[in-house]
């Protein structure tokens, strides 16, 4: 190995100052201290692995409508929540809450070692975007039905730098961001707790299905629809407003079949 420092004066024996080798026990101690951080200062979650398969999924939407969520799986986080995120407000987004939060390695592959849908989807144990954890504990104990609130994971990885999350250069956990999922509907994943987030009742909202898991979702808490509440604002039978004219089924062997009648 080359000598890049062989110190001052006469001393002839060779220095590094950062030998990622000879680091191994402190960065061995490191590890230990993320993992019992997560355990004594984070908090419970539910957790369900999206089980959607490059192989298995529809080439042209980019998605498969069959996948279920497998779970819940309890495990630990250390989160960083960010409730009703502004920074995004004046992006023209809706204000949503986001979430930072890490799993040490160990905690994550001793929690879901045993689950045999990681040998069935043939993927790593290790969390992805796309899938989906409950904060139950913090939500637990809200008033009128709420519980704890949904969020989707939308990226993961092992190192930052520049956020000091690999301290001599060692890797000791996950950092996961995740926005507040939106529920539409996947099998297997429960709905929020008082969820009145706007549905018909069959057509975009509870399905009849016989793909296994749970596809139904809580009552509404409104009666009618959609349509009919939005045509007491905009009722567009009464305005002629489409600039680009109705079907004539008369002219449909037109090469025009569209007319402005």
């Amino acid at each position: 190995m080359s000598c890049y420092y062989k110190g001052a004066g006469n001393d002839s024996q060779c220095y590094e100052l950062y030998d990622k080798a000879r680091l191994a026990p402190d960065i061995q101690i490191f590890a230990n201290v993320a993992e019992e951080m997560v355990n004594s200062m984070g908090q419970k979650v539910n957790y369900w692995i999206n089980t959607t398969t490059l192989t298995g999924q529809d080439t042209l939407y980019g998605e498969e409508p069959t996948a279920v969520y497998h779970g819940p799986v309890e495990l630990k986080m250390y989160i960083n929540l960010n409730e009703s995120s502004l920074s995004q407000s004046r992006f023209g987004f809706n204000a949503g809450d986001d979430a930072t939060a890490y799993m040490a390695f160990n905690n994550f592959l001793k929690v879901m070692s045993g689950e045999q849908i990681f040998v069935d989807i043939n993927q790593s144990v290790e969390p992805k975007a796309g899938d989906v954890f409950e904060m139950h504990e913090y939500g637990g104990d809200r008033p009128n039905g709420r519980s704890g609130r949904f969020f989707q994971i939308t990226q993961k990885r092992d190192q930052n730098i520049g956020e000091s999350m690999n301290i001599l250069g060692g890797h000791y956990g996950w950092e996961i961001r995740a926005m507040r999922m939106e529920y539409s509907w996947e099998p297997n994943l429960p709905q929020e707790g008082a969820n009145e987030q706007t549905t018909l009742d069959t057509f975009y909202g509870k399905l009849s299905s016989t793909i296994s898991g749970e596809l139904s979702s809580a009552p509404k808490s409104y009666t009618g629809s959609i349509d009919e509440e939005s045509a007491k604002v905009f009722d567009m039978s009464v305005n002629d407003t489409d600039m680009y004219g109705t079907y004539d089924l008369s002219t449909k062997d037109s090469p025009f079949p569209f007319r402005k009648r």
